[in-house]
C-alpha cells in the first residue's frame, strides 16, 4: 500500500504538532539495516525535518497475530504503535501503525487488519465526550 504524501508530526521550529508535506528522501543503509529517510516540510513554517520512516519488518506481519495476544479495542483504550488489536464487531484482529490527531482535536490510530485492509479509528476517547454524542 502505498504511503501518504503528508504526516502529521511535531515540529520542533514551530514547537506545534503540524501537518507535513514530503519533499523527498532515499533509502539509506545504515549499521547492515536499511532505513527510509525522507525530508518533510512544515505546512505552517515551512522548516523542512529529515524524518525516519522505517518500520521493523516483524512489526507488519499481520498474518501471525492471535486474540491471546492481542487487546480487544475500545475507543476509551489508548494504544501504541505495533500494538496488536482485535475489533469484537468486526471479528478482525490488526496492528497500529501509525497515530495522529484529528482536526476535531480528536486522537485517531491508523489499523492495518488482516480482512479489512487499514481503518483508521478513534482512541482515548474521554467518557463525557461519549455522553455529549448521546444528547444529540
Amino acid at each position: 500500500m502505498a504511503r501518504s504524501k503528508y504526516i502529521t508530526h511535531f515540529c520542533a521550529y514551530c514547537h506545534k504538532e503540524t501537518k507535513m508535506e514530503a519533499v523527498g528522501g532515499k533509502t539509506v543503509e545504515v549499521n547492515g539495516s536499511e532505513s527510509l529517510r525522507v525530508w518533510f516540510r512544515c505546512q505552517r513554517c515551512k522548516h523542512s525535518a529529515l524524518i525516519d520512516r522505517s518500520v521493523p519488518t516483524s512489526k507488519l506481519s499481520i498474518e501471525d497475530l492471535s486474540k491471546d495476544g492481542a487487546t480487544e479495542y475500545a475507543a476509551t483504550k489508548v494504544f501504541t504503535i505495533g500494538e496488536a488489536i482485535y475489533h469484537s464487531e468486526w471479528d478482525d484482529l490488526g496492528r497500529v501503525i501509525s497515530k495522529n490527531r484529528t482536526s476535531g482535536g480528536v486522537q485517531a490510530i491508523t489499523v492495518s487488519f488482516q480482512k479489512l485492509g487499514e481503518r483508521k479509528l478513534v482512541e482515548n476517547l474521554q467518557a463525557d465526550a461519549l455522553g455529549d454524542t448521546a444528547q444529540i
